[in-house]
């Protein structure tokens, strides 16, 4: 189910109802109204897949009971290599079995009936949940948090539908508790939840969905413009992958306060960065943190490649870190090295220099404010997210190489006119104006009148309903 779907407008009002009639004053109530709301959101999509996720509940939540039971520490890692092995194993299969299968055969020219390739779709979502669970089991393990012993709150914390199948990817430390207190209606909260989800269907269906047409013609066919277009057509999929899943984790977040829940922020303005350091600790937020508590952290400071020295150590794990995020995207060489570009980057930003006799790190120069730094920061963004978009690593070298070899021109002057561009002005700006808050409606009794504040909410819905593409699937959902 679409959150910018005519369904979730239909479903959403009616769990809202059930949620605070039938479940009030009854945490197990409302935990249980919130289960069946979500595996029904979740089982729209394809209701064999509810197994899965069932399954993946279970194994996590009963190896989390028998690591913190477990006497001894090869015990514990029993229970934990089974709970990774599970949550891996099911990773690989789905998103990743086909293409490692693939490029298998081709390195060995191995014949091609020699494996059968799997003919299975990937459960949306899978990376989010999985990862969320797999997080939950690594701090019971490291006894950061005591395991779960209520399943139906487990169920509620691994399935829970504002979240489910996008993020934010939740720690189980700042979501599981919550499905243990009682929850009680407040106004401002759900009315300040109500604007956030506005706000996310304008920057999705508005923002995002209009500009990608434009994106879809360029990247589809950059031989057929200009150079200065093919630029253009970079910079609006900045502006798209953006509004898209920033527009998504707003709707999630505003959401989930119409029932009580506070989920983790996403997006910190990313692109007004200034490195490609201070980018990661903006964009995707909860995504990073994960690999570099559970990733990057334990690589450095562990055992594994104790021959190295402590700064090879650092370089090998932030590529490493940094490769998986790009695969985590999908499995294709694209994503790859569009990780693999950023983890480069961030290495050399973390070398040592010396400025005004001070030495100190180079993104913490840049992130000083030097007058060419979000130039820098930005334009690099938007070579590497073309490797992040293009469907081959070949189509991504022909675009930049037309980019260089193409005549300077703006072919197809309407693409950079009309509503696709003052839609996306009006998101900048209010989202820059506002940029100390988690949204721009934020506390705007404080700045608006009432009779203005209604104007900009009509124009909003008003926008959504006669500009809107409500059929246009979140891009970050195949991932």
């Amino acid at each position: 189910m679409l959150f910018n779907s005519f369904d979730f407008g239909l479903f959403l009002p009616i769990v809202f109802i059930l949620y605070w009639v039938v479940g009030r004053k009854r945490i197990q109530g409302q935990n249980l109204v919130l289960l069946i709301a979500s595996y029904f959101f979740y089982g729209v999509w394809d209701w064999r897949f509810l197994l899965l996720i069932f399954a993946s509940s279970l194994v996590d939540f009963y190896a989390g009971k028998y690591i913190s039971k477990a006497q001894t520490k090869q015990r514990k890692r029993l229970w934990l290599y089974s709970s990774l092995s599970w949550n891996l194993g099911v990773l690989f299969v789905f998103k990743y079995y086909n293409f490692f299968l693939d490029n298998l055969k081709t390195l060995f020219e191995i014949p091609e009936n020699t494996f059968t390739t799997l003919d299975i779709i990937i459960p949306v979502g899978l990376s989010f949940y999985t990862f969320q669970t797999i997080g939950y089991t690594m701090d019971v393990y490291r006894k950061k948090i005591p395991p779960s012993q209520d399943l139906l709150k487990f169920l509620c914390f691994v399935s829970f539908f504002p979240q489910l199948v996008a993020g934010p990817i939740e720690r189980a430390s700042k979501l599981l508790p919550q499905f243990s207190k009682q929850r009680t209606f407040g106004y401002d909260k759900a009315k300040d939840g109500l604007r956030q989800v506005l706000w996310g269907l304008f920057k999705k269906i508005v923002v995002a969905d209009n500009i990608g047409v434009a994106v879809f013609a360029i990247y589809n066919h950059p031989e057929s413009y200009g150079s200065l277009t093919i630029i253009y057509g970079a910079f609006l999929f900045l502006f798209q992958l953006y509004a898209d899943f920033s527009g998504y984790s707003d709707i999630a977040i505003g959401t989930a306060k119409l029932f009580g829940f506070d989920l983790s922020t996403n997006f910190k303005l990313p692109y007004l960065a200034n490195s490609v350091t201070g980018f990661w600790r903006r964009w995707h937020i909860t995504l990073s943190k994960w690999f570099q508590d559970y990733v990057y952290v334990p690589f450095v400071k562990g055992n594994t490649l104790g021959f190295l020295s402590k700064q090879s150590k650092k370089i090998v794990g932030l590529l490493l870190t940094m490769g998986l995020i790009g695969l985590w995207h999908g499995a294709d060489w694209t994503y790859l090295a569009f990780g693999l570009l950023h983890g480069v980057l961030i290495i050399i930003e973390g070398t040592t220099i010396t400025r005004k006799g001070k030495k100190m790190k180079l993104h913490q120069w840049l992130e000083t404010g030097v007058f060419w730094s979000k130039f820098y920061t930005v334009t690099f963004l938007v070579v590497s997210l073309i490797f992040f978009r293009a469907s081959t690593l070949e189509k991504a070298i022909v675009m930049l190489k037309e980019i260089i070899t193409q005549n300077v021109a703006f072919y197809n002057f309407n693409l950079i006119i009309g509503k696709k561009i003052i839609f996306l002005i009006i998101m900048i700006v209010a989202e820059v104006w506002r940029k100390r808050y988690t949204h721009p409606f934020t506390n705007l009794e404080g700045v608006f009148p009432k009779i203005v504040r209604w104007g900009i909410y009509y124009f909003l819905i008003f926008a959504i309903i006669r500009y809107g593409r409500p059929q246009e699937e979140f891009i970050y959902f195949q991932f």
